[in-house]
């Protein structure tokens, strides 16, 4: 059913603004995914959790069709006035729709099967991490491992960069050195991207199992998880520059060991 909402303080409305803050999420078990793009991979890929859609009148007249999808999906479509709709947007050029999708914990865990990994370890800007998840599933990575301190992949501006591939991208949050212990027993080589590495990068040759760790974008990869790795490698840099955004760092790196 297709709604018009008017008051700020309708109950569907007070749950997107409470989404926006981690806690909120958390507790309600739900996160948003904003724009156009972002609300029709939601009905392709996890059509099951759409929780309800908000859409402006504006986007619904430009848009009848997409809303009209939503609706038949979830049930729950609700049309607001274009300045209610900016109020709850997390961006600063709103598009007019938003999903609230229903949170499932899908624990991600290696197997036999898997091949290429990427480790995150204190990536901590929200944009970093979407980019990085984006760039996983294109290179076709199998799956990321979180480790504790890393922001989260729920957060708005996360989902927005993930472009979609939040929703088929494999995940296993929480992680400690335990976990790289268990990539090791089956077999995968996890090699650190840092700048003091003794290996550059177009000198590794890649294992056949390989499990890559990005660091934190001030730090990087934490001494516990650095402890943990097989080798170092680094990327080669001719320019004046000292390092390379996270995001860049990891895309080169994934790259590079998939052509291997």
């Amino acid at each position: 059913m297709i709604e018009n909402i008017s008051s700020k303080d309708n109950k569907t409305l007070k749950l997107i603004r409470q989404l926006k803050k981690k806690n909120g999420r958390t507790d309600n078990r739900k996160f948003i995914a904003e724009g156009i793009k972002m609300v029709r991979e939601a009905l392709v890929y996890v059509p099951q959790d759409l929780c309800c859609v908000v859409a402006s009148n504006e986007l619904f007249a430009k848009e009848p069709g997409l809303i009209k999808s939503c609706d038949a999906a979830c049930g729950r479509v609700y049309l607001v006035p274009e300045f209610v709709f900016d109020e709850l947007s997390d961006t600063d050029t709103p598009q007019g729709v938003l999903a609230v999708i229903n949170w499932k914990d899908k624990q991600f865990n290696a197997g036999e099967g898997e091949r290429r990994i990427v480790i995150l370890d204190g990536i901590s800007e929200p944009g970093n991490m979407g980019t990085i998840i984006r760039t996983a599933e294109a290179i076709g990575y199998d799956g990321i491992y979180l480790m504790k301190g890393c922001t989260d992949i729920y957060a708005p501006k996360t989902v927005r960069s993930t472009m979609g591939s939040i929703f088929r991208m494999n995940f296993k949050g929480g992680c400690t050195a335990s976990d790289i212990d268990e990539l090791k027993e089956l077999g995968f080589t996890v090699i650190a991207t840092t700048p003091s590495g003794d290996i550059a990068l177009e000198e590794y040759k890649s294992p056949e199992k390989c499990a890559i760790i990005i660091g934190n974008e001030a730090h990087g990869v934490s001494h516990e998880v650095m402890e943990k790795s097989d080798a170092g490698v680094k990327i080669t840099m001719d320019g004046m520059a000292e390092s390379l955004n996270a995001a860049v760092a990891a895309g080169i790196v994934m790259h590079w060991i998939n052509l291997k």
